[in-house]
């Protein structure tokens, strides 16, 4: 058997600080550039003042950044990496409480923060600024790495409960093959980003730029869509990585049609469905694109499938990249044949499994081999292909079997006068709140009729929602999912409700 050789991220930074120093990593809206030599020399520097005050192989080390404090949290994320210690990616907006219950998970020695400081909970030791901790001197740390050490602490989006935490290994953040260096080349097109600190989101981001040949990253305000079409045009960037729901403000607020988006040739989404009247919009602004997708889970990361929207298969989220495998079981564990729905198990060859920090009790069910439940439904067919059904807790039981939220959504959305909807399962079978375009009528039987009306053509009777909301926003958390969790509360206490428009770590409004 070949003897896989990875290379790690501190190894990847240095040799593109080696290649390109003068090179920019990371450019932040409305903050200095980020360089990948002083990336490399100031991440030195935090490591060396982390092992000077006792860090150690594996010691817990939170990252708290927020804003758009980028800089400063690359620095102390590939600073920590190169202390040897695992980091803990932090929101900013995370309540005492939940800071209090996740340095208890994971064991946590001290937080190194920016601008913000974290909240004083007792379980974390230190708290001290980033300028505070480095240490600038001569010479490089002495970085030790095994495949199996733990790098980092990534929490879930706790969409569906409380957020749980899994624990990464290097060799699950690493490059397998060959050093960095032998993929450098001239400076490609700058890609455009729009992602909050602290979350799973922008350390995938972090990993994404130095796993790739050198490029330039333009980081643009998250959740605001105007500003992010913006820098798409001032750069002309081909490639543009956001959420579903950036998608949905492009659309709403008209973004899509004030910039010049002709540049871009890849669009790359993550983190949730894109349902496929969303896609459509967007290919429309940006004709020469193609929608690339991403599925995969925090728990199962590096194995993802990887697809380009067709409109002949709405629902597909792609096949497995090189080395991802695809199990689809009943309830039991008990493999299902092609074709047939069940739940969705991912497993990247030759990665070691994530070890879930809060050590409570797996799925029922799970199949033997090293298995990641990714908590969604879904099957394949003849060729391979990866078809998503829904998240397990949001499909929709009724006595003529069970219905997916989010093909219901899919052609809800399709009318013309809904921006936004989210299907929810209640005794009365599915409900839906629906977000207006703006100018519609927002009267709610009126609505219902057309968007019943509308549903007859597509979905089977039992799958069309009689119950409707009209709302200004659905709920949503950080990483722009929406929380269905609290939708569902709306129909069980009244017909009409304010939604509010962010949740904070804990799924709460805040």
């Amino acid at each position: 058997m070949t003897q896989r050789t990875f290379s790690y991220l501190t190894d990847q930074l240095r040799s593109h600080a080696e290649l390109h120093p003068d090179r920019t990593a990371l450019v932040i809206d409305g903050r200095p550039d980020l360089l990948y030599g002083e990336w490399d020399r100031r991440s030195e520097d935090l490591a060396r003042g982390l092992l000077a005050a006792g860090t150690r192989r594996g010691t817990r080390i939170g990252i708290f950044f927020g804003d758009m404090d980028w800089a400063d949290y690359a620095v102390a994320y590939l600073g920590v990496l190169k202390a040897g210690a695992t980091a803990l990616h932090l929101p900013v907006l995370i309540p005492a409480e939940e800071l209090q219950r996740r340095a208890l998970q994971c064991g946590l020695a001290g937080i190194v923060h920016g601008r913000t400081a974290p909240p004083d909970v007792p379980a974390v030791g230190w708290s001290r600024p980033l300028d505070d901790l480095s240490a600038p001197g001569q010479g490089r740390v002495d970085l030790v790495h095994r495949p199996d050490d733990d790098a980092e602490i990534v929490y879930s989006s706790g969409t569906t409960g409380p957020a749980r935490g899994v624990v990464v290994p290097h060799q699950n953040l690493a490059t397998a093959g060959g050093p960095p260096s032998v993929m450098a080349h001239d400076e490609p097109t700058p890609m455009v980003a729009s992602v909050k600190l602290g979350i799973t989101a922008s350390a995938t981001t972090v990993s994404m730029v130095l796993n790739a040949t050198p490029t330039t990253l333009v980081l643009a305000p998250p959740g605001d869509a105007d500003r992010l079409c913006a820098l798409i045009e001032q750069h002309a960037a081909s490639t543009v990585m956001m959420t579903p729901h950036l998608a949905v403000q492009m659309i709403r607020d008209g973004a899509l049609h004030r910039h010049d988006l002709s540049s871009v040739t890849t669009i790359a989404t993550a983190s949730s469905f894109l349902h496929p009247p969303l896609a459509t919009a967007l290919l429309k602004a940006m004709p020469r694109a193609r929608v690339l997708g991403a599925y995969s889970a925090s728990q199962a990361k590096p194995a993802v499938t990887i697809g380009t929207l067709d409109p002949a298969r709405p629902m597909s989220v792609g096949r497995p990249a090189p080395g991802t495998h695809v199990l689809i079981t009943d309830e039991h564990g008990t493999a299902l044949p092609t074709g047939q729905v069940g739940r969705i198990w991912l497993r990247a060859e030759g990665a070691p499994p994530r070890n879930r920090v809060d050590r409570g009790p797996e799925a029922a069910g799970a199949p033997e081999g090293g298995w990641c439940d990714t908590g969604d439904l879904g099957h394949v067919d003849e060729e391979g292909e990866l078809y998503l059904f829904d998240r397990e807790s949001d499909a929709v039981t009724t006595p003529h079997g069970l219905v997916s939220s989010l093909r219901v959504e899919t052609v809800l959305l399709g009318h013309a006068s809904i921006t936004d909807a989210a299907v929810v399962a209640t005794d009365d079978g599915p409900a839906a709140a629906v977000v207006p375009v703006a100018g519609a009528s927002r009267d709610p039987g009126a609505l219902r009729d057309a968007l019943v009306a509308h549903a007859r053509g597509e979905l089977d009777t039992h799958e069309i929602p009689q119950r409707y909301l009209v709302v200004d926003e659905l709920p949503r958390n950080d990483l722009g999912k929406v929380v269905k969790r609290v939708v569902r509360t709306w129909f069980t206490t009244a017909e009409t409700a304010p939604a509010p428009a962010h949740l904070d770590a804990t799924g709460a409004p805040s």
